[in-house]
């Protein structure tokens, strides 16, 4: 495996000084609601990606661990900014400065795949998974096994089944992996864009949302499609300690990343369950539930089974 994957283009960094407009993805998904009533204490998200601003106060404390898979001069230590971004989505401690994610209380393996750039090779980001099923003790199906991969990365290209193995390797041992859907979209649900990891049965690909719940112009579609999430002017930690806002399908990714922590901190460790899953004992099947359904009736290849909310979810 040696072909490249990236940040998925575009992320467009901007200023917004509005305290509502930083907002309104969290109140969108009425997140606020569901974080009286679990806040996934105790979960642990392996971000794959750029690595995690060590230091910053919305996160350092709950990193319990970091690797670097990409002989980077900071370790994993962010030096890029997308990773950070993606980890506070799914969990900024809630200590009222800064943000808060959509589940405080996560806890992270800040593995780093991506270099300062944004770019890496699958070999890395296959290494990375790896190390997130088996955790700091190098073994899989103990107790440091992360919970839940997110992945805000992927490229057009299937890059065969030897990476294909290592996503199987991580759904045979129960760990959720969720992947940005890919920033390829033309704007028409009627054409298809494929972006792995998304892409695979395996993986929840989560597409981006606009603040009227339309679907992003860049959004991909296809028949992988499983949830929609906002991803437009989003904002949240990043490098050196500070604050951004970033648009993208990597962006819509975290935000289910953290609800699926949610769901686990619910309902414990269930099965997780297969694309097709319409029922309410599997992960993905109480995602598909607790969907808002736009779009075509049920599921389609835009919204997929439609924009997560919450409080109807847990």
């Amino acid at each position: 495996v040696d072909s490249k994957v990236r940040i998925p283009e575009p992320i467009v960094k901007k200023d917004i000084n509005n305290s509502q407009e930083k907002l309104w993805n969290l109140k969108m998904i009425q997140a606020y609601k569901a974080q009286k009533l679990s806040k996934g204490k105790g979960i642990v998200v392996a971000v794959v990606d750029t690595g995690i601003d060590l230091d910053h106060p919305d996160l350092g404390s709950h990193i319990l661990w970091s690797v670097d898979f990409t002989g980077s001069r900071t370790g994993a230590d962010d030096d890029n900014g997308h990773g950070t971004h993606c980890a506070g989505i799914i969990g900024a401690i809630r200590d009222n400065n800064g943000v808060v994610g959509m589940a405080p209380n996560v806890y992270f393996y800040a593995i780093k795949v991506l270099d300062r750039n944004g770019r890496g090779s699958w070999d890395e980001v296959m290494a990375g998974i790896y190390a997130a099923v088996e955790g700091p003790d190098g073994i899989a199906g103990t107790d440091d096994d992360a919970d839940i991969i997110s992945m805000s990365l992927g490229a057009s290209s299937d890059p065969g089944a030897e990476f294909h193995n290592a996503i199987k390797f991580a759904y045979s041992y129960g760990v959720v992996l969720v992947a940005a859907a890919g920033n390829e979209g033309d704007g028409n649900g009627a054409t298809d864009e494929y972006s792995y990891p998304a892409a695979y049965p395996e993986v929840i690909a989560v597409g981006a949302t606009e603040k009227d719940d339309t679907i992003a112009s860049f959004s991909n579609s296809g028949p992988f499609l499983e949830l929609a999430a906002p991803g437009v002017d989003i904002y949240s930690t990043y490098k050196d300690s500070s604050y951004a806002t970033l648009s993208g399908t990597s962006m819509a990714c975290p935000h289910v990343s953290g609800l699926v922590a949610l769901i686990i901190m619910k309902y414990g460790k269930l099965s997780i369950g297969t694309f097709e899953d319409t029922g309410t004992d599997t992960i993905r099947g109480i995602l598909h539930n607790g969907a808002l359904d736009l779009g075509e009736s049920g599921w389609d290849n835009v919204f997929g089974y439609g924009l997560i909310l919450v409080h109807s979810t847990i």
